[in-house]
């Protein structure tokens, strides 16, 4: 995963139209390491809850902002370090002593 994203801002969950955020750029590329379709969405839901999102099913990032911006923006600075589903997986897994 070499492709760089843009700074993941809080507005661009509010945003319709114009420019493609960065973030769903974010989610295509984790769903593609996890093996699109259902298990590279089951994927993605993981990767940005292990990076800190919050939200239920029903909780758009919309709703949480603040919280939707650093998950996203922790992955895309792990995404260009990993090579496999599990590489991001130990990079975004809290260091636990």
């Amino acid at each position: 995963m070499s492709e760089q994203f843009a700074e993941v801002q809080q507005d661009d969950f509010m945003k319709f139209g114009g420019e493609r955020p960065s973030y769903l750029g974010i989610e295509d590329a984790l769903m593609a390491l996890g093996g699109h379709g259902v298990n590279g969405n089951n994927f993605k839901n993981d990767m940005v809850k292990l990076a800190g999102w919050t939200g239920g099913a029903l909780t758009t990032y919309a709703q949480r902002p603040a919280v939707a911006q650093a998950a996203f923006n922790k992955i895309r600075e792990a995404l260009p370090k990993a090579k496999t589903a599990e590489e991001l997986r130990e990079l975004l897994s809290p260091v636990i002593d």
